[in-house]
């Protein structure tokens, strides 16, 4: 039995007219740049259902799905009441008194002077 060494990559070219490897090389170079982008793996699977008619023809549909790495989502960190509820601020903490600082930006010079060598 002679197998074709090219048979698959023929098939792929030709399913629905071509419109398959591009949908697969799109969707490739997005999942490539999700990869890149959260640093995880993904995966794209193409499937392909081979289904004969009994006359020695048969019909080939394809399936592309990917599987693309998300980005992490940001945590929010809140402080539960006793009541049940949730805050921003920790109830267990002391607020500190923070005020302006005045705008007199005056610029103080010191002068250091070098300490003299102690004679022996």
């Amino acid at each position: 039995m002679s197998i074709r060494e090219d048979l698959f990559n023929a098939t792929v070219a030709q399913l629905r007219n071509g419109q398959t490897q591009i949908e697969a090389s799109e969707m490739l170079n997005q999942l490539v740049q999700a990869c890149r982008d959260t640093n995880k793996v993904g995966e794209i699977t193409l499937k392909i259902k081979v289904r004969p008619d009994g006359a020695g023809q048969y019909f080939l549909e394809d399936q592309i799905s990917t599987n693309a790495p998300k980005p992490e989502r940001a945590k929010t960190l809140f402080f539960g009441t006793p009541d049940g509820n949730l805050q921003r601020e920790d109830p267990n903490q002391r607020s500190l008194d923070l005020r302006n600082v005045s705008e007199d930006r005056t610029v103080k010079t010191i002068n250091e002077q070098k300490p003299q060598p102690k004679a022996l």
